[in-house]
């Protein structure tokens, strides 16, 4: 078993990754198109999965992501919305990565989900149901049936993704929902499972997140909060002197967590620690989560993936917590290429720190054209990729949205030893 230079035996892998973004399907195609400088925003009030929606917007083709074959997948299908399509993609894609097949495992495993409970689907299609149902010759009872699950069932319970994910992974354990922002991103699913993990009741667990579908209302509600941005281009994006508010998108992710002596396949990387809380204000909490998984042995960072969602005010508290306790760190984040995911944006950075990892190299921040003077002594990757240190570590912050947050993670993952291949995948 590896360990760090102070001879402390890491004990948790991440073995499988999986993304879905607007870049498309897994975390390379997402890391490469960082690499490139490319960003997947779509202007005000144009096509695609948000129209008419008056900020910019990053979202997912929906046309690449599949479904399991079989009957009972079949069955599943009839209940199984956006949100549960892409929540077992994403795993599909993390347990081919790590070489699980699927079938029933014979492990101690569970699954973690990080996602939304939130009636804003619904409540934005009942003015269509409405006008529909007036020309409708189903009886009321009939209409209901065929058409509000879709809209309803799944997505107001989140443990029901789980189930889902749980027929994709095999595993014969429960699942648990860590819901909504308060889980900071999807670190406070991933929390949950290290704890799992390090307390010896599971050992391997499958963290998979789902950012809500963009809507109106539920984007409308961001925005009174804090204004959310206007335009995405150059000079809009994360840490940028001209950012003018957080840039919104969809996706969904998957970790796979295994414990160390367990693990029988590639390690991908070590996830050296986790943490998410919550205090009297967001400032306090982000500074207390940093603190914690630094805290450990050999857990000093040689790169930095931030939060960084491109709002003014949340840069800025993010580089006054970081800097102070691990200043100098180049520092990159994904927001500025997919946007905010929500639910699930720190799992999909998770993926791509990962990834970085494996390749030696962080990408770009997308559309930073200045880097921001007033942020301090900020490092960004600008332009194109920066070489790492291997095995480097990497420090991840997540922060949650909105005036009233008051939770924030932060997590730290270090290289896995051994030669990496193209894909980046690590082989022992």
């Amino acid at each position: 078993m590896a360990s760090d230079p102070t001879g402390t035996p890491y004990d948790i892998a991440v073995t499988g990754t999986g993304v879905i973004s607007a870049a498309g399907l897994g975390a390379a195609r997402l890391w490469e198109a960082m690499a490139a400088g490319k960003s997947f925003f779509e202007q005000p009030g144009g096509d695609g999965a948000g129209p008419g929606l008056p900020w910019p917007t990053a979202v997912v083709d929906g046309s690449e992501v599949g479904w399991p074959e079989g009957r009972s997948w079949a069955n599943a299908g009839k209940y199984a919305n956006q949100s549960a399509r892409w929540a077992v993609a994403a795993a599909r894609q993390a347990l081919a990565r790590a070489g699980i097949s699927g079938e029933e495992e014979d492990v101690r495993g569970g699954t973690v989900m990080a996602v939304a409970s939130s009636g804003d689907e619904l409540s934005d299609v009942m003015p269509r149901l409405a006008s529909t149902y007036r020309h409708d010759p189903r009886p009321l009872a009939k209409f209901l049936h065929d058409e509000v699950p879709d809209y309803s069932y799944i997505r107001g319970i989140p443990s029901q993704l789980g189930q889902f994910v749980s027929m994709a992974s095999g595993f014969r354990g429960s699942n648990v929902a860590a819901y909504g922002e308060t889980a900071a991103g999807g670190t406070g699913a991933l929390a949950l499972a290290a704890r799992l993990i390090r307390t010896g009741e599971l050992d391997r667990v499958l963290v998979v997140g789902v950012g809500a579908p963009l809507t109106v209302t539920g984007l409308a509600a961001v925005d009174q909060d804090e204004p959310l941005g206007t335009r995405a281009t150059a000079g809009s994006g994360p840490f940028d002197a001209a950012r003018s508010g957080t840039l919104t998108g969809q996706g969904a992710a998957a970790v796979l967590l295994e414990r160390a002596d367990a693990v029988s396949g590639p390690v991908l990387a070590w996830l050296r620690g986790c943490e998410v809380l919550a205090a009297a204000d967001l400032a306090t909490a982000a500074g207390l989560a940093v603190d914690a998984v630094l805290a450990g042995p050999g857990t000093a960072p040689t790169a930095w993936w931030a939060h960084g969602a491109g709002s003014v005010a949340l840069d800025r508290l993010e580089a006054r917590t970081v800097l102070p306790r691990a200043g100098g760190l180049p520092v990159t984040g994904s927001k500025g290429t997919i946007g905010n995911a929500f639910e699930c944006s720190a799992l999909i950075d998770t993926a791509l720190a990962v990834e970085s990892l494996n390749r030696a190299e962080l990408p770009p921040v997308g559309l930073l054209d200045r880097p921001d003077p007033g942020l301090g002594d900020l490092s960004p990757v600008v332009g194109r990729t920066l070489p790492l240190p291997a095995p480097a570590t990497v420090l991840l912050t997540a922060l949650t949205q909105g005036r009233q947050a008051t939770a924030a993670g932060a997590l730290v993952l270090t290289g896995a030893e051994g030669p990496t291949t193209d894909h980046g995948e690590t082989h022992r």
